[in-house]
């Protein structure tokens, strides 16, 4: 793991702790949506270059977008770290079947050392979230599902599974 990779989870895990020590009266599965994300998520290592440019601080539009342009892509949503920032934000970007990062949001040289931890989803699960929310993002949108995915985790239909 590189050092934005070890940051980044360590502070996912850190939050997840903290967040458990003091939502002491939920009996959710799931406190936080970082507790979430690390049960089923995993790191992402590689980052290519993305065939499109996305608009600025709109990382879960730009991503759903693209499934749309991109249907051979994948939804990944977590969180993402790179060097400027000191704390874990969540995130979305797309990969391919060789779970290789694609960020349409973060392009650039700043972005070159970013570290990215989440969760593959199926396109049908993230049009299913999306049509129900009326919004872009899937964990930060939990609380107008009535929190049902804190509660008892993804549904077998909404995770899809690569081999990097």
């Amino acid at each position: 793991m590189n050092s934005n990779s070890e940051r980044l989870f360590t502070n996912i895990q850190q939050r997840a702790n903290g967040i458990d020590i003091i939502n002491k009266h939920s009996d959710f599965l799931h406190k936080s949506i970082e507790s979430l994300v690390l049960a089923y998520g995993q790191p992402f290592k590689k980052q290519i270059k993305s065939p499109f440019k996305g608009q600025p601080k709109s990382c879960f539009e730009n991503c759903v977008k693209g499934l749309v342009r991109f249907p051979d892509l994948s939804y990944c949503e977590g969180f993402a770290i790179d060097d400027d920032l000191d704390f874990a934000i969540s995130h979305a970007w797309l990969v391919n079947d060789n779970l290789e990062v694609i960020d349409p949001t973060w392009i650039g040289e700043r972005f070159q050392n970013s570290a990215y931890f989440g969760v593959v989803f199926h396109k049908d699960f993230v049009k299913e979230i999306s049509f129900k929310t009326r919004s872009y993002g899937i964990l930060d949108s939990d609380y107008m599902i009535e929190h049902q995915l804190k509660q008892g985790g993804f549904p077998p239909h909404a995770l899809k599974t690569l081999k990097g």
